[in-house]
């Protein structure tokens, strides 16, 4: 296991990120006695406020900015592992501020590893959005479209598929142990941002109707977060899955978007129903991956359904709203 060699610290980037924070916490209950995990951070988001945890102890926080490691990485130390979460998202993100998307997930990226010393693992996170616009039955050997540079909304995508090149070429150039993963639609307890899951139960427990895009029928595949952090350990404990990419989801959940915001509603007890609004942007229409690899590398597999996570995460949400 890389984790804490020698008593190091793990560096997690975006560490108070959805799953920043979710990866953070996970490691710090498995630290031995004296290690710590440390969150590197710009305060952007805050998902510990959102999830109304207290940080263990051996948790540590430091700001930064990724795009220079140079003035936080001192504070750190040498970590024995790094998790590389860090990166702008948000589709309204990707046309507001493209330029910014491409700077922080891409150039972030490269003087990270310019930055680091010996590291005992790199881990990656890239997106399922450098498949491009038709992502069924997604395979890592397959092309990573981006599209047209007229559209901002493939900022993201551009900057992700940079950032696994950037990654690999340290690894032949280097001899970095690296792991690359694309996550497919992560949900769960304490998600910020612009998740589908998080908005639909948040509506769907005030009794507002659940605004679906175009005609719902775009379909998905939903990751709950802690198979997500699960497959991450896998790969990281498994040396002979590293110097690859690998797909983390889950592809027994795939549902079409207006069934997904169904099967909320009718979980929520919510009787305000789903109403249809225009796509304010280039959507995707399917994004769902093979998973094989992982599994034949790993022997992972997801093991929270759909109808459990979603009833996991409205319970929170719901436990939230009765707090505030």
């Amino acid at each position: 296991m890389p984790w804490f060699a020698d008593g190091r610290p793990v560096l997690i980037t975006g560490g108070r990120g959805f799953l920043g924070s979710h990866l953070a916490l996970r490691l710090a209950a498995l630290a031995p006695p004296g290690a710590e995990v440390v969150a590197l951070d710009n305060g952007h988001r805050d998902c510990f406020s959102a999830l109304g945890v207290e940080p263990p102890h051996n948790l540590r926080f430091v700001v930064g900015d990724v795009r220079t490691p140079q003035a936080w990485l001192p504070a750190v130390g040498s970590p024995s592992a790094v998790i590389h979460c860090a990166a702008l998202a948000g589709v309204s993100t990707y046309y507001r501020d493209p330029a910014a998307v491409l700077e922080v997930n891409g150039l972030g990226t490269c003087r990270l590893l310019e930055a680091l010393g010996d590291v005992g693992l790199f881990v990656n996170l890239s997106t399922s959005e450098v498949y491009g616009r038709d992502a069924e039955a997604a395979d890592e050997a397959g092309p990573t479209p981006v599209g047209p540079v007229s559209d901002p909304r493939w900022t993201y995508a551009a900057s992700k598929v940079f950032g696994e090149h950037m990654v690999f070429a340290r690894v032949r150039s280097a001899g970095l142990k690296a792991v690359s993963v694309r996550p497919f639609n992560v949900y769960g307890p304490g998600q910020i941002g612009e998740g589908a899951v998080r908005i639909f139960c948040e509506r769907a427990l005030r009794g507002e109707a659940l605004q679906v895009t175009g005609d719902g029928s775009q379909s998905r595949a939903w990751i709950y977060v802690d198979d997500f952090v699960e497959a991450i350990l896998a790969l990281a404990a498994t040396p002979t899955a590293w110097g690859r990419t690998y797909n983390v989801g889950n592809p027994d959940t795939l549902v079409s978007t207006a069934a997904l915001a169904e099967q909320i509603a009718a979980l929520a007890g919510s009787a305000a129903g789903v109403e249809y609004v225009p796509h304010p942007g280039t959507d995707v229409r399917a994004r769902w991956p093979r998973t094989d690899a992982l599994r034949s590398a790993t022997g992972w597999s997801a093991s929270v359904g759909l109808a459990e996570g979603l009833r996991r995460t409205l319970d929170f949400w719901r436990d939230v709203a009765a707090r505030t």
